[in-house]
């Protein structure tokens, strides 16, 4: 299973791209049409993996092993 790393990278790579054909289209309508339906999600989406991976290297993610937390105790001598 691929990283949340190397998927940011990849839909990076296909970002990069993206903003290329952006650039260098011929067809105005066609580029804007691509900005709207592939640029601007794609572009939210690296926005959230990138802060994903913000927090994990911040350590937000980090698993304390300490469940207890989150256990409730219950007087089961009734």
């Amino acid at each position: 299973m691929a990283t949340i790393k190397e998927i940011y990278n990849e839909l990076k790579m296909i970002m990069e791209d993206v903003d290329a054909y952006v650039e260098e289209a011929d067809n105005a309508n066609q580029a804007s049409d691509v900005v709207g339906t592939v640029q601007r999600p794609l572009d939210k989406i690296l926005s959230a993996l990138d802060s994903i991976l913000d927090d994990e290297v911040a350590g937000v993610y980090e698993n304390d092993e300490d469940d207890e937390i989150y256990e409730r105790e219950y007087d089961t001598d009734w």
